[in-house]
């Protein structure tokens, strides 16, 4: 057996190339992460979230947010679609945003009885609300912006649903529900959130033009138990836009429960979010008075 021993000379370069290594490794890191090595700035947007307890007021109101078609709000929960046949409701931002990265975390169930549900529930951030009734699970077509659907059945006949698809339309395209939207979606991932023993969770988030879709598939009640579904470069989203919610049965038919949404704005480090007030309109004023009234039967409910 041959013995090899280190001078302290060799120590030390050997050392020094260890201590280069890991520098090179942590430079490269940083320019993964963003040129100057930092996370975005991260800010939580309350009038673009919902979530329980008192997620709908006594009168039904989602505070900044508006719903319609057959979606039920309650205090727990916004019931988008109810497991009935040809049923269709939706969920829409009231104001649109005034950021320009962000991320949205969606908690919702899809649950039925049967082995094959329908039709399913798709995440917008549109230039426009896309309505509650539309012929894209429940939404507009021809929508500007982008839908990120969680489609539980098989129109094509290809046995690769549950899918979850993310789709950049240019208000020009229209979906193509005879092939499941496979011959326009950016990127998708073949998982099954139908029926599981924990709420399921997506993590959308658009920064400095990458979209990255993050699945929680509900087997856990761990909230890290996150895995990377989609991701897609140079994705161009109109500046400003609303969010939504949607869903939609057909023939089959699944409860579509949305349980929270929350938004929170990402912004480029050194690019704090703006401090100046913007000045009030009339749907400013609204969306306040909305707020404060919001909380003062939070504060009622709680008491009670």
């Amino acid at each position: 057996m041959v013995k090899f021993q280190l001078t302290g000379g060799q120590g030390l370069k050997m050392a020094a190339e260890v201590r280069w290594l890991l520098l090179v490794s942590a430079i490269i890191l940083a320019i993964a992460r963003g040129n100057d090595g930092s996370a975005p700035h991260r800010r939580f947007e309350y009038k673009y979230s919902f979530k329980p307890p008192y997620l709908a007021q006594k009168d039904g109101s989602v505070p900044f947010w508006q719903y319609g078609g057959n979606a039920i709000a309650s205090e727990e929960n916004v019931r988008i679609a109810p497991s009935l046949r040809s049923q269709k409701g939706g969920i829409w931002s009231k104001e649109k945003t005034s950021f320009d990265w962000w991320e949205a975390e969606v908690t919702f169930r899809v649950t039925g009885r049967g082995r094959v549900g329908a039709d399913g529930l798709a995440f917008w951030y549109s230039e426009s609300p896309g309505g509650h009734d539309g012929p894209v699970f429940g939404s507009a077509d021809q929508w500007n912006g982008l839908g990120v659907i969680f489609d539980s059945f098989d129109n094509d006949n290809k046995h690769n649903n549950p899918y979850i698809m993310a789709i950049h339309n240019d208000g020009t395209k229209v979906f193509d529900h005879q092939n499941d939207g496979s011959t326009q979606l950016l990127a998708g991932c073949l998982r099954d959130f139908r029926n599981k023993p924990f709420p399921t969770k997506a993590k959308i988030e658009y920064y400095q033009h990458v979209l990255t879709v993050h699945f929680h598939s509900g087997m856990t009640n761990n909230d890290e138990d996150y895995e990377v579904c989609i991701r897609a470069e140079n994705v161009v989203l109109p500046k400003y836009g609303y969010f939504g919610l949607t869903a939609a049965t057909g023939g089959l038919a699944d409860d579509h429960d949305a349980l929270s949404f929350l938004t929170t704005s990402l912004h480029v480090p050194g690019q704090s979010p703006p401090t100046i007030p913007l000045p009030i309109d009339a749907e400013q004023e609204k969306l306040a008075h909305e707020y404060e009234e919001y909380q003062k039967k939070l504060d009622k409910q709680r008491e009670e």
